[in-house]
């Protein structure tokens, strides 16, 4: 699949794009972060300098990066500042922050429910919690989905998963509750935990507010920026990543997100004239992505 899209270092159309790009959009698990979660190494998790230079590279240019992550705000928040950056994307979209001191900006994003959908003082994950969503989806997949313990704990927006299900019948169960939500799949995990499963490999899930995504979280955060979408680039490894492609002007993929069923689907699907990849996998391609950034900006 990697042979139809073009490779971000070859191709002049997107050297172009990124002469535009004052922000970066970043997922990290699979794509800043090498296996085992490090970014002191390459994509094999071998020590290495490789995506922590090209991070000092960026700051020094002044170039904003911005994680966006199924992780909770308290890990984005710690990430950030040691990285040297003044805002995160946390819990799939849910919540956009900007700065990482005292003085921090934060929006909270409820998609397509009204304002009045929960009660005062009722956030997000304690609605999501109240119409029973985790367990109603173990009852109707017992084996197959579980929290995804220990990152489901401090959640303001959504519910964190571990589970092995076609997000279309899992979907078809939250349609089943008195509040709208959405399943979202966030990409591959190494471990089953307890989940009986083997016909495929664990994913992570997000149970969200209907509406809330990583795309929609981008729109936002650039309108509170002022920034255009031709401003804007992001680079995942995961099909729900690929969805930021409509919301920003440079899209990349780096090579290991071409192992997964949902992007190649998704490619073949809807395909797009701002998506590009990178030769290398996870920090190796974040790092390859940074260097083609840096050169475009000039």
């Amino acid at each position: 699949m990697t042979a139809d899209i073009p490779r971000i270092t070859d191709d002049p159309h997107a050297r172009e794009a990124l002469s535009r790009v004052r922000v970066l959009y970043t997922d990290l698990d699979g794509t800043l972060v090498a296996k085992g979660g490090s970014i002191l190494a390459d994509a094999d998790a071998t020590p290495s300098l490789v995506v922590a230079e090209q991070i000092v590279a960026l700051n020094r240019a002044g170039l904003a990066v911005v994680p966006i992550s199924g992780r909770g705000r308290i890990q984005l928040r710690e990430l950030t500042q040691l990285l040297g950056w003044d805002g995160y994307i946390a819990e799939a979209g849910g919540i956009i922050v900007h700065g990482t001191g005292l003085d921090f900006e934060d929006r909270v994003d409820l998609g397509e429910w009204p304002a009045d959908a929960i009660p005062p003082g009722v956030s997000p994950f304690e609605a999501i919690n109240d119409v029973r969503a985790a367990e109603t989806l173990m009852e109707a997949f017992p084996g197959r989905i579980e929290h995804y313990a220990p990152w489901q704990l401090d959640r303001e927006v959504s519910l964190l998963l571990r589970g092995c299900l076609d997000t279309r019948e899992g979907q078809a169960v939250l349609d089943t509750l008195p509040l709208p939500l959405d399943l979202v799949d966030n990409g591959m995990l190494r471990s089953y935990g307890t989940l009986t499963c083997r016909d495929m490999p664990p994913h992570a899930y997000h149970v969200v507010p209907r509406g809330v995504c990583k795309a929609r979280a981008i729109e936002l955060d650039l309108a509170w920026r002022g920034l255009s979408r031709e401003q804007a680039a992001a680079i995942g490894d995961s099909a729900t990543d690929l969805q930021m492609a409509d919301a920003v002007g440079v899209m990349a993929l780096v090579a290991n997100a071409f192992g997964s069923n949902g992007v190649t689907a998704g490619l073949k699907r809807e395909p797009r004239d701002n998506v590009w990849c990178t030769a290398g996998e996870r920090t190796e391609g974040w790092a390859e992505f940074a260097r083609a950034w840096r050169g475009a900006i000039g």
